[in-house]
C-alpha cells in the first residue's frame, strides 16, 4: 500500500457546476523581481549631470592604502578634482612602489566609467579629474 504525502496541485477547482480554473495571486519575487531596479549609478547619466555642475571643488588627501580609493571615486562621481599626496608610497622601496601601482590601477579601473583623467604632477602629487576638466 502506497501512501502519498504530497499531491500535485491541479489548476482547476471542481465545484457542483463543473471545473473552473484556479487563479492564484502572484507573489512578488523581492530581490529577483523585474520591477526592482539596481541602485548602481549609470556613468552616462552621471556624466551628463556632472557637465551641468555649477561648483567644482578641489579635494586633497594623503594616499596611504587601498582604503583611500573609495574617497577618490566618490569625489570624481560628485564632479570634484582630487589631488593625492603620494610621498609616503613613493619612497623608493619596491614594495611601496607596487602598492602605489596597485592603487593607481584600482582608481583608474573604478573611474573608467566616468572618463576620469589621471596625471602625475611631480614625484609627490597625483591629480585625478573628471572628464570635463581640461588641463
Amino acid at each position: 500500500m502506497q501512501v502519498r504525502l504530497f499531491r500535485k496541485k491541479s489548476n482547476t477547482r471542481t465545484t457542483s457546476e463543473g471545473a473552473e480554473p484556479l487563479s492564484s495571486p502572484r507573489v512578488p519575487l523581492g530581490v529577483f523581481s523585474p520591477a526592482v531596479q539596481a541602485d548602481e549609478p549609470n556613468p552616462q547619466h552621471e556624466f551628463k549631470r556632472l557637465a551641468e555642475l555649477e561648483q567644482i571643488f578641489i579635494r586633497s588627501r594623503r594616499l596611504r592604502s587601498l582604503d583611500d580609493v573609495p574617497f577618490v571615486v566618490n569625489e570624481i562621481r560628485n564632479g570634484n578634482i582630487v589631488l593625492l599626496d603620494i610621498t609616503q608610497l613613493n619612497d623608493g622601496r619596491e614594495q611601496s612602489y607596487l602598492e602605489l601601482k596597485r592603487i593607481i590601477e584600482r582608481i583608474r579601473g573604478e573611474t573608467r566609467g566616468y572618463q576620469a583623467d589621471i596625471a602625475l604632477l611631480n614625484d609627490s602629487c597625483l591629480v585625478v579629474t573628471p572628464s570635463f576638466v581640461k588641463f
